[in-house]
């Protein structure tokens, strides 16, 4: 009988203790933590912990759920009050009168408890965090995003790192069976695209067209889970300086968006580079025309300033210096994700903080009577129930 008791004991302490769901907070602190320090950590950890996590809550919400309808949900031995007050009445009448109030007892009479909503919060508190930690890891384990920069041309995979730069994904994300994602169009900014455009198409491996689309910054694109932004376009420039017969600096430029246009100019980049250490300088582009302005100089010396047009005058000579423009690329930067299930997650969590709240503002009443040789002894737990007991005293 002893062993069926620690059992129970055992049971409901796994089922009704909030201090083991301290037990999960572990993994995450250490996550925290090893960031912040530096630490190797692996995200796998973290999934496994959630998972495991999960599967606890899921326990603990079915265990909740099955006694949503119970008279007895709470139970005699769990958290019993440990003082209580004398009456000179018998417990049966003070049953009698506890019964009329609504209360229900167990079979022996000597406990007994009030259904209250507070139960149902506890329920829709673990079946929120359920829908938090489900969703989360679905999410997890379906990661995908990737950052590249296209140019219109040949159709690229989503599923290779060294086409596309920035790859992450999670080991169910799919990533092999995506389309191919070509950029079909380039639109600069004009009156209806303030910040620019981009065309892409969706192709499958063997070049047949899903699904096609305008993207702009602000206004992505979304195909079957999966969101395409474009942030930006940048821009490659070729500048040459020569200086008579020797190389200065020969190399691409990258430009990027001013915040706020220079004039016509609306891009701007650097002409600092490792490998040319001793030239430097600014360059300003106007995508429209084609057009650089460069200022450039060279061991801290004057070497070119003046503007060139790929389209028009590319090569101009300076003193002793000879600066030319000799091609441009134009990349749409654009990123593939998957996106989250925000929808639920909200839902989860509104769930979750509903039922705390529930469970806070309303507190179990519970009563636990005992027979006395000149009467009965109470304890009782929750206001409500603290008050009729002190009431009964009284009669």
């Amino acid at each position: 009988m002893q062993k069926n008791t620690k059992s129970s004991v055992m049971a409901r302490q796994f089922f009704t203790s909030p201090y083991l769901l301290l037990v999960f907070l572990i993994v995450p602190a250490y996550v925290i933590l090893g960031l912040k320090l530096h630490f190797h950590v692996s995200g796998d950890l973290l999934l496994t912990n959630n998972i495991v996590f999960a599967i606890f809550i899921g326990l603990r919400l079915a265990w909740y759920a099955l006694k949503l309808r119970s008279d007895i949900r709470y139970g005699a031995d769990r958290c019993p009050p440990s003082s209580g007050m004398e009456l000179g009445r018998p417990s049966s009448q003070v049953q009698t009168e506890l019964k009329s109030a609504g209360y229900r007892f167990a079979a022996d009479g000597s406990y007994g408890e009030k259904k209250d909503l507070g139960y149902l919060g506890t329920t829709l508190l673990y079946g929120g965090l359920l829908v938090l930690l489900l969703a989360g890891s679905y999410d997890y384990t379906h990661e995908y995003s990737v950052m590249g920069r296209l140019g219109v041309g040949e159709p690229m995979p989503l599923d290779s790192t060294g086409l596309l730069g920035q790859y992450e994904a999670g080991f169910l994300a799919g990533a092999p069976e995506l389309p191919l994602l070509q950029v079909k169009k380039q639109i600069l900014p004009n009156a209806e695209w303030p910040k620019g455009a981009t065309e892409i198409a969706l192709l499958t491996k063997d070049r047949t067209e899903l699904a096609k689309g305008t993207i702009a910054p602000g206004k992505p694109f979304r195909y079957h889970g999966l969101d395409f932004h474009m942030t930006r376009f940048v821009f490659d420039a070729m500048f040459v300086l020569s200086q008579g017969s020797s190389i200065a600096y020969e190399s691409f430029v990258k430009l990027l968006p001013l915040a706020v246009k220079k004039g016509e100019y609306s891009y701007v980049g650097s002409l600092k580079t490792d490998k040319f250490e001793n030239v430097k300088g600014v360059v300003l582009l106007n995508p429209e025309k084609k057009k650089l302005h460069v200022e450039a100089t060279s061991a801290g010396k004057k070497a070119f300033t003046g503007d060139l047009e790929l389209w028009g005058k590319n090569k101009i000579a300076q003193g002793e210096y000879y600066a030319s423009f000799d091609g441009l690329a134009q990349w749409s930067e654009i990123r593939v994700a998957r996106g989250r299930h925000r929808l639920t997650l909200m839902f989860g969590a509104a769930i979750f903080f509903l039922g705390g709240l529930v469970r806070l503002a309303i507190r179990p009443q519970r009563v636990w009577l005992e027979e006395t040789g000149e009467g009965c002894r109470v304890k009782a737990a929750g206001r409500k129930t603290l008050q009729l007991v002190g009431q009964a005293g009284n009669r």
